[in-house]
């Protein structure tokens, strides 16, 4: 498992903003741009900027439960193996549009460089074939007290699944992700 998340490390380059989305950051807003993906699947980056200090983003981000409270497609979330102070596994249930889906998601935190990362657990059975993903957090052009959040994920059902499906996933659904991530950091 961590030579795949290394192996991610280098796939996902990192990303940064535009003119025009630095523009639409400094507005207020998330920026979600789609990528090339392999396969069935989506692939996205995603900005925002967050008034919190970067332990409130960690806070955010490594809360799993209260993305429950947030999005009413996750169904469950649970902790699957006992998690340590660089790793977390999760089991997430998630339906929309009628689709049901179970994925086991490993985490790999790295607080020295700001860095999430997760793949597919391969040792568990799971409704998709690829969840990988790259959390950033680092220093906003916004000013003193502001974090940037990144997230480049890649997703693939394994099947070609409707416009409507693959929209949300691609970008509405990533946009309301990152926004309360962005609300709930700069609660704490």
């Amino acid at each position: 498992m961590g030579l795949l998340l290394l192996a991610l490390s280098a796939a996902f380059a990192a990303q940064v903003p535009t003119s025009a989305e630095e523009a639409a950051l400094r507005a207020g807003d998330v920026v979600v741009r789609e990528l090339p993906a392999s396969g069935t699947g989506v692939r996205v980056v995603a900005f925002v900027d967050i008034h919190a200090a970067p332990d409130a983003v960690w806070q955010a981000l490594l809360d799993f439960p209260g993305r429950k409270a947030s999005n009413p497609a996750v169904q469950s979330v649970d902790y699957y193996r006992p998690s340590t102070g660089s790793e977390v596994w999760v089991r997430w249930h998630v339906s929309k549009f009628g689709v049901d889906i179970v994925y086991h998601n490993h985490y790999v935190i790295d607080r020295a460089t700001g860095r999430l990362q997760h793949a597919l657990d391969p040792a568990q059975p799971n409704d998709l074939v690829e969840s990988t993903g790259v959390y950033q957090i680092s220093s906003s052009p916004a000013g003193a007290g502001w974090t940037r959040l990144t997230y480049e994920l890649q997703s693939d059902f394994g099947r070609a699944l409707p416009g409507f499906i693959q929209s949300w996933m691609s970008s509405s659904g990533t946009r309301d992700f990152m926004a309360e991530l962005a609300r709930r950091a700069a609660a704490h």
